[in-house]
């Protein structure tokens, strides 16, 4: 006898099809080890990690205690994007086939700046002259050589370190008191110098900023 359907039924059979094809893809899972610096390094919390799987669906997560996360998607070329704070971001597709294992490393933001060459200025600044006492709390603020900002404050000995990149930096000294000073150097490595603030009850006579910078030996 021939069996006849309904159009529900018809309906329903080509809906089971659908869903029995979207399962034939099965999704594969990637565990990713995070960790600091090279791949024999220490493992990473807290690691930023999202994504594209091969299908185009977003996926995301964060390396537990043991620098580890687990995601899941469609196989084929994957995209990747890590991130943590102090460290270098890192993007890289993979070719993702099958459930299986994985690592990278993230390298130190600090790292990648000593690699560009930093230098750094030890300042000491006295009253009235170079022979005066060191003066705490004194701010210090300028630019380096490549643009980038710099500040600092006076220690209780009067000293004050920054860093930036070699060349000509620009310095602003400033304390209540005293006359602000503004002046240029050129620092090419990492070194000490000096300089002076007058009081501002004193003369107001400008001195020139060869005569005020001194760099120490």
């Amino acid at each position: 006898m021939k069996k006849s359907y309904s159009l529900m039924t018809l309906i329903l059979l080509i809906s089971s099809s659908m869903i029995l094809t979207a399962f034939a893809q099965e999704q594969v899972a990637q565990t990713v080890y995070v960790h600091e610096g090279d791949l024999n390094g220490t493992l990473l919390s807290g690691v930023q990690v999202a994504g594209q799987e091969a299908a185009g669906n977003g996926f995301e997560g964060i390396t537990d205690s043991n620098g580890v996360v687990a995601i899941s998607g469609q196989p084929g070329l994957w995209q990747f994007t890590f991130a943590k704070e102090g460290y270098n971001p890192l993007s890289v597709s993979y070719n993702v086939t099958k459930t299986g294992e994985g690592a990278v490393y993230l390298e130190k933001a600090a790292s990648s700046q000593a690699s560009q060459g930093q230098v750094a200025q030890t300042i000491y600044v006295h009253e009235g002259d170079l022979n005066g006492t060191l003066l705490s709390g004194v701010q210090v603020a300028g630019q380096d050589a490549a643009g980038n900002g710099f500040e600092g404050i006076t220690d209780s000995n009067g000293v004050a370190v920054v860093s930036g990149q070699p060349g000509t930096w620009q310095f602003t000294f400033a304390k209540d008191g005293y006359n602000p000073l503004s002046l240029s150097y050129n620092v090419t490595e990492t070194g000490e110098g000096a300089v002076y603030l007058l009081p501002a009850s004193g003369s107001q006579e400008q001195v020139e900023p060869s005569q005020q910078y001194q760099q120490q030996t």
